[in-house]
């Protein structure tokens, strides 16, 4: 073979060589970029499907507290609507790998259960004592199936890939094949309970205009400066203004150190505190940093307020304070107040939701007495405390109610249900989660 044709056949060669090479990575790399894809896809899908159980678990708990039949169809509907959704998000999912087949048959089954009994309250039946029993199976395994799942997205989330097969349970059980330790996962509820002092009821109440401020005198901004300052027990002279706000609260704010200050413009109250430091020390007891806020609130002008629940973060101890007078609960007018436990200075201070919803309100007069109230409770609850109390809808309106602070006889779980004064209707539950850093709800 001539040697033009040996060069020709190399160079040809080389030509291929190289043409099946660059497809090869360009191929390689579409792989790699439909993996990432599908990766991706199937983590959503993962999360979504972590976010539903968390709110099936919850539903199915509340089932357990109802003993209203408008609330049972309430919850039954969501119910029926979080199921459905969580198979949506399975359904997109490797179901091989994770073993998620009797994920969809709990879910078909609690859905139809969901469905019957909204079916069976709207026709105003009762719960009877087996469907009770089963609301409670349907619950323990919609526990476990939530804390499971919960646990998948946190070693997703720690790097393990789906596609490769690296997520995946670890269960040695038979009836139950999701779930491995059954220990409480914080990942279940890291981004759904409300802290209960930040104010179960006050994503409602914000949006409307002040009746308190409105019938309120105006100050002038030297005035607003001398209530900063004798909030705070310093120097006028050492606050300097900082800029005005409008709005529903219209303020002006003053700065002082650390420290900023809202001071409305009608009436001269203080709106709120801000501090910008860290507390380095945990140096006084809770106990007497609640006394320190509630004594804050007296001085400044704030009175009537009782303490509800509180959390500590960072070392400082938030307390949230409700409006309460003549042993009246007013759930609109809400204080949040912030305490150092290094050395028991206030640090922050929120009386945005008092300011908004605070009006004189007329007598507690119920048409449904306590003892009567009571009787409308499911009867798998044990009442461990009672409170009159106004709560707010999401109308706006405020409705009179009893509070039951209540334990669940099957669960051994904490709650507070509101039943209506005047017709007996069961208005809202509120499950009770305690952590080291406080009192959730959700």
């Amino acid at each position: 073979m001539r040697r033009r044709n040996i060069i020709r056949l190399s160079s040809i060669g080389a030509l291929c060589l190289a043409l099946l090479v660059a497809f090869t990575v360009k191929n390689t790399k579409n792989m790699m970029e439909y993996k990432n894809s599908l990766e991706v896809s199937y983590r959503r899908a993962l999360s979504e499907l972590n976010e539903s159980l968390d709110y099936v678990n919850t539903d199915l708990n509340k089932s357990l507290y109802s003993a209203s039949g408008t609330e049972l169809k309430e919850i039954s509907r969501d119910l029926y609507a979080q199921c459905t959704a969580a198979k949506n998000a399975a359904g997109r999912l490797p179901v091989s790998q994770l073993e998620l087949g009797n994920t969809y048959k709990f879910l078909s089954q609690a859905a139809d259960y969901a469905q019957y009994l909204g079916s069976k309250a709207e026709s105003g039946e009762k719960i009877s004592e087996e469907e009770h029993r089963n609301l409670n199976e349907l619950l323990n395994y919609s526990g476990v199936l939530s804390e499971s799942v919960g646990e998948m997205v946190s070693i997703s989330e720690s790097g393990a890939k789906i596609t490769d097969g690296e997520v995946k349970s670890t269960d040695k059980a038979t009836v139950v094949p999701l779930s491995n330790s059954f220990s409480q996962s914080a990942k279940s509820f890291e981004s759904f309970p409300t802290l209960l002092y930040d104010g179960p009821f006050s994503d409602q109440v914000l949006n409307k205009n002040s009746a308190l401020l409105s019938s309120s005198e105006r100050k002038s901004k030297s005035e607003c400066k001398k209530v900063a300052a004798a909030a705070l027990e310093a120097k006028e002279n050492r606050f300097y203004y900082d800029g005005s706000s409008a709005g529903k609260l219209p303020s002006y704010s003053f700065k002082y150190g650390r420290y900023t200050v809202f001071i409305t413009k009608q009436g001269g109250y203080i709106k709120s505190i801000i501090y910008s430091g860290a507390i380095s020390e945990n140096a006084i007891s809770e106990k007497n940093a609640c006394l320190l806020a509630g004594r804050f609130l007296e001085k400044i002008g704030y009175s009537d307020m009782k303490q509800s629940y509180y959390s500590v973060k960072e070392n400082v101890c938030t307390v949230n304070f409700a409006y309460a007078k003549n042993d009246v609960y007013c759930y609109s007018d809400l204080i949040k107040v912030s305490v150092s436990m290094e050395d028991g200075k206030i640090l922050a201070l929120d009386a945005s939701t008092y300011l908004t919803n605070h009006i004189e309100r007329k007598a507690f007069s119920p048409k449904l007495k306590q003892k009567a109230a009571q009787k409308k409770l499911s009867p798998y609850l044990t009442v461990n405390g009672i409170k009159k109390c106004y709560i707010p809808k999401e109308n706006g309106l405020e409705k009179a109610c009893w509070e039951f602070f209540v334990t669940s006889r099957d669960t051994g779980e904490d709650a507070l249900i509101y039943i209506n004064a005047e017709n007996g209707n069961e208005e809202d539950i509120l499950l009770l989660l305690y952590t080291d850093s406080g009192t959730l709800v959700k």
